[in-house]
């Protein structure tokens, strides 16, 4: 299957409320590091995103991050089919290279698709496997588990289960505003402002 003309079969919400900056996203590697320097990242984080927030001081503190202690909501209906929780949040500057993901959801779309969500604050995960959900319902709190820089929300879509072995898909976003414009469909990419 040639996942680059993929399209998204669930109806896609950005997984928060608010106004956030995309950190990584989309085709262009400068503009994504999931991507590698040549296209080569890993298979599942393909098209995958990090959305993060501005930060007070000299960011020195996860208190400094708006980011850290927000809520990250369902991006679309699904059914909870695995929880990764207990990972501590890393002081800034540190990073957990074991559990990359740290706390992590992963949702199942019940089409074959996937939504992965990475890096919940300690303790803040609220949901748990066979749940059912609904878009817009809170899933915990942005945290900063895992392999991170700072605290942000990892998201992406994939058409397994297992983050292991499935390969990312596009998450084209139904509709949403990227620079203070409606789009639909959308793919935002680096540095862009977004919000549902």
């Amino acid at each position: 299957m040639n996942t680059s003309d993929y399209k998204t079969k669930t109806p896609l919400a950005l997984p928060f409320k608010g106004t956030w900056i995309v950190g990584n996203g989309g085709r262009n590697p400068s503009k994504n590091n999931h991507l590698g320097q040549d296209g080569d990242g890993p298979e599942n984080q393909m098209f995958a995103y990090d959305f993060t927030k501005d930060h007070s001081n000299e960011g020195k503190d996860l208190e400094d991050y708006e980011a850290f202690g927000s809520e990250v909501i369902a991006p679309a209906d699904g059914v909870i089919s695995q929880v990764i929780d207990g990972n501590q949040d890393n002081p800034i500057g540190e990073s957990d290279w074991v559990m990359l993901s740290g706390n992590t959801i992963v949702i199942d779309h019940g089409n074959g698709e996937w939504s992965v969500l990475a890096h919940f604050k300690h303790n803040s995960i609220s949901v748990k496997v066979g749940d059912k959900v609904k878009q817009g319902d809170v899933l915990g709190l942005c945290g900063n588990t895992g392999n991170t820089s700072e605290p942000h929300i990892h998201y992406h879509l994939q058409d397994g289960p297992n983050m292991h072995n499935a390969k990312g898909l596009p998450a084209q976003f139904t509709e949403i505003t990227v620079d203070d414009k409606l789009v639909q469909d959308a793919e935002p990419e680096g540095d862009q402002t977004v919000s549902n």
